[in-house]
């Protein structure tokens, strides 16, 4: 199933396409992968060079693709970090165009603001982020500092995470919702992803939930390999509950090795063998 990814690139590192793009092509889907930034490496580290493309550089890669005429061929359409705010409109017209030609793509929505209580993107792009994409997404995919700033909630624990994924239900016409790192005060060692899933705007939902070890580690693009390790497998059949617990199993081999070697960046390579077992691959 193609997958048309927007996203980030980086020279070294695992975080945009470098995270996701491995995993969604080693689990069978060919990657049309559009970059909406050219950077040296992510943002964490000591230095980079590069530079957030404009939107009208992403437009010209997509219209390349346009004459292909293959964007009906496309399966699913993932966002990730966009860089600038007028390419979150850019996608828009984009996830319009491609469920014109097939109207059972799905557009997955990684909404890239922030992380570790603070937002890293700049408020214009949140902004549009909030107002253009969230209302047209069929998954989203938000991690606990995102799902408390698209809903103004306080988010720090699972009773509060059920309440804002609830919340932001209302926000957003998408069968899927889903809030990664969420902690809790009762089990300090521990963090759930929690996901929401229903058959219309109006269906209450019900909410499903996988645990994993809290691990330390200080790599960055867990959510990046999240999404396309959750993306991997949702869209074998598009069962939610089936495709949290296989991500997260996936995602605990590759957080864990990462923690065990102190490596600064994501070992997704390495640990492949167990997250595409976890996969049902």
């Amino acid at each position: 199933m193609p997958i048309l990814s927007i996203q980030s690139e980086v020279v070294y590192g695992h975080v945009g396409h470098q995270a996701s793009r491995f995993i969604l092509e080693r689990m069978g889907h060919p990657v049309w992968a559009a970059p909406t930034v050219l950077f040296s490496n992510h943002l964490a580290h000591k230095t980079v060079t590069g530079r957030v493309l404009p939107a009208a550089e992403v437009r010209e890669l997509i219209d390349g693709v346009r004459k292909l005429g293959v964007l009906g061929k496309a399966n699913a359409i993932l966002t990730g970090y966009l860089g600038a705010p007028e390419t979150a409109a850019l996608v828009a017209e984009v996830v319009a165009e491609v469920k014109a030609l097939n109207p059972h793509a799905l557009y997955i929505f990684d909404p890239v603001i922030g992380d570790q209580g603070a937002m890293y993107v700049k408020p214009e792009l949140a902004l549009a982020l909030s107002s253009i994409l969230v209302p047209i997404a069929d998954v989203l995919s938000p991690n606990v500092y995102e799902l408390g700033h698209l809903t103004g909630l306080e988010v720090h624990s699972r009773a509060q995470a059920v309440g804002a994924l609830h919340a932001l239900a209302k926000r957003t016409p998408a069968r899927a919702i889903i809030g990664t790192g969420i902690p809790d005060p009762d089990h300090p060692d521990e963090l759930a992803v929690l996901a929401l899933a229903r058959s219309s705007k109006s269906d209450p939902g019900t909410i499903s939930m996988a645990v994993t070890r809290r691990h330390p580690i200080f790599a960055s693009g867990t959510g990046d390999a999240f999404a396309a390790l959750f993306t991997a497998r949702y869209l074998r059949d598009q069962n939610l509950k089936s495709a949290i617990e296989a991500a997260v199993a996936g995602m605990s081999h590759i957080v864990s090795e990462t923690a065990a070697t102190g490596s600064d960046e994501l070992k997704i390579i390495e640990t492949q063998d167990k997250w595409v077992a976890a996969l049902g691959a």
